[in-house]
Parts: structure tokens; C-alpha cells; sequence
């Protein structure tokens, strides 16, 4: 990849805020809300093999294509389009790279697009950008249509770059993953110029980064690139899954604690950020005790959010209460989840 330039920093405040005083009862563990027997979605999941769950019947159904077995499988959606990526094990911490599958329709067998270290979702969403590994350590970046079809050859690109998401500006990329010198960049794929850096980029939309600052959060406006820091909702708390909403106009930040008032409770806690007005809403009955690795976040086609824990849950933003469907999930799953239609 090309050099590139740092241009902006954090900005660090000369007396954090004081957190306010640890609560002394347990959060429920579980989520409460209306119970309610349809959903109105099923989940694309990633388990072993890639499923899709029917939350109204419980039934879960592998992807037709998906391969089984010991493997690490992981599910993004492109569009309206979910996507398996689906890695055999090279060794105990080893992952050889991912076979990549397209589900046009989850019933019918899915686009193959080869193997990739990194799969992220193109601007128009017709499309992704892979990390292609080509052997000897050696990778590049390339992109290539949901059907298959190649646009070139690509271009050089370290693998261990990861990729994350193209918006008008550019297309988001972390240097060095997985590392503690891992930074977030956005580039010109064309040429892999820098747009900007910044040490950790929560999520992109269409118009705005939202950016992990030492104490607080900030929001880039790539229009003007004008920034403005927002400060977080909880003292506790690391942001974990933060997912942008299909309008790019909010998004859900899944605040993990993984030792609730210095106990062995792990706890999970929703937020919603207004990326236009900046202002914060709390989803209802949060926190919840909840093992943090199976909890999963994602927006449905009519902007409901919804949350996976022990049960399927959605909310609208404009609704005092989620709607629960008591279902079986799979035990072995991770927390990467993928509305699609009810079909």
C-alpha cells in the first residue's frame, strides 16, 4: 500500500469525567420486552455450517453450499446479499484463508468468489473488496462483482491488511490487524493513497466515521471533514459490535463489560447514536447479563434493530419495549448475525 499520512489525532481531556457510582444489583439476565411468536425475519448465523434461523419456528436450516466441519465461519451482509466467509483450520491458531459465498436466495446454491483474507462490502453493494492471498506472503487487493466477474487483476496489499467497507470517499481498510500497531485507514483503492488515519474507526457510513477517542467518541463528517466529539453514554463498558443502520443515518454500539462491578458478570449494554443531531438513545431494559461472545446486533430492511442474546429481540427506536421471540439458538455460533426476509 501506498505511505500514508496521519492527519488527525485523539484529543485527550485534561480531566476525564468522573464515572458515576457502581450499581449494586445484578442486571436481569434476560432481555425483557412483549413476547411475541413471529418475527418478521430470519437470521443468516454463523455456525457451522452457515444457517439461516427461523426465529417464529426455531428451525434452523444449513445454507445450501456452506461447507461443514472444524471450520470458522463468519457471515456480512452486501446490499441485501448475506455472505459466508468459511476458513478450515491450518493449525491450532492458524486459519487457512476463507472460501467466499454469495446468497442471492438462501435456498438455492450461492455465487462463489474463491478464497479471500478480508471481504468488504463495495460502494454501490453490486460488488466486494478481497484480499486475494498469492502465496510466499504475498496478497493483493482486488475487486470483484457478486457474480464472480473480476474487474482486474487488483493491486499489491499487505495480508494483513483487512478490509472493511468502500462509502463515496473511499474505501476503509486496518494495517496491520490483529496487532497492537493495527490503524484504521481510509483509501483511494485505485491508488491506495490515504484519505485518512486514524487509530481505531468504530464504523463508516456513507457520510460520517465514527472514531474511538482516549476518553470520548468523535464523528468525522467526510463531506467537510469537520469533527466533533461525542461523549460516551457509560463510564463502563468497551464498544464492541458497532453496526451502522441500512440508512447510515444511526448507529447501534454493543458496550461489553466483562466484569460487571468487578464481579465475574459479563454485561451487555445497547446504545443508539443519531449521527446527524449526535445525540444518544438508550435501548429499553439495558443492561442485560449476557456471555458477551454470543450477543449479536444487526438492522432490519425497515430499520428495526435487533438483538441476539439467549432469544431473537427487535426494537424501533419510536417503541418503549422489544418484541421477544423465546427460540432456540445454536449453541455454537459467534456474534455475527444477518437479517433477511421472512420469505
Amino acid at each position: 500500500m501506498a505511505a500514508v499520512l496521519l492527519l488527525a489525532g485523539c484529543t485527550v481531556d485534561a480531566q476525564p469525567p468522573q464515572p458515576p457510582p457502581q450499581p449494586t444489583t445484578p442486571p436481569p439476565s434476560r432481555i425483557q420486552g412483549e413476547p411475541v411468536d413471529f418475527a418478521g425475519f430470519r437470521l443468516v448465523m454463523s455456525t457451522s455450517p452457515a444457517s439461516v434461523l427461523d426465529p417464529a419456528t426455531g428451525a434452523t436450516t444449513p445454507l445450501p453450499g456452506a461447507p461443514g466441519g472444524d471450520r470458522v465461519n463468519e457471515v456480512l451482509r452486501v446490499g441485501k446479499f448475506p455472505v459466508v466467509l468459511s476458513a478450515a483450520r491450518c493449525g491450532p491458531s492458524c486459519l487457512d484463508p476463507s472460501e467466499v459465498f454469495v446468497y442471492g436466495d438462501p435456498k438455492n446454491q450461492p455465487w462463489r468468489l474463491g478464497k479471500a483474507r478480508s471481504v468488504a462490502p463495495s460502494v454501490d453493494e453490486t460488488g466486494v473488496w478481497l484480499i486475494r492471498d498469492d502465496g510466499n506472503d504475498l496478497c493483493r487487493l482486488q475487486y470483484v462483482s457478486l457474480l464472480g466477474a473480476e474487474r482486474d487483476r487488483g493491486r499489491p496489499a499487505s495480508c494483513t491488511t483487512a478490509v472493511r467497507k468502500e462509502v463515496p470517499k473511499g474505501l476503509l481498510i486496518t494495517v496491520n490487524s490483529g496487532t497492537a500497531s493495527a490503524e484504521d485507514v481510509l483509501i483511494d483503492p485505485a491508488t491506495g493513497r490515504a484519505v485518512h488515519q486514524f487509530p481505531r474507526v468504530l464504523a463508516i457510513t456513507k457520510d460520517r466515521l465514527l472514531l474511538a477517542e482516549l476518553t470520548k467518541f468523535s464523528v468525522l463528517d467526510l463531506r467537510n471533514d469537520q469533527r466533533t466529539p461525542v461523549e460516551r453514554p457509560v463510564a463502563n463498558g468497551t464498544p464492541g459490535p458497532v453496526v451502522p443502520s441500512r440508512d447510515g443515518y444511526k448507529v447501534a454500539v454493543l458496550f461489553g463489560d466483562p466484569a460487571w462491578a468487578g464481579t465475574a458478570t459479563q454485561a451487555a449494554d445497547v446504545w443508539v447514536l443519531a449521527l446527524d443531531t449526535l445525540t444518544w438513545t438508550h435501548a429499553p431494559a439495558m443492561p442485560i447479563a449476557t456471555p458477551l461472545k454470543q450477543v449479536a446486533i444487526e438492522w432490519t430492511e425497515d430499520d428495526a434493530l435487533v438483538l441476539t442474546t439467549d432469544v431473537v429481540a427487535s426494537w424501533r427506536l419510536d417503541r418503549p419495549q422489544w418484541t421477544v421471540v423465546k427460540t432456540p439458538l445454536p449453541a455454537e455460533r459467534s456474534s455475527q448475525v444477518v437479517t433477511i426476509p421472512q420469505g
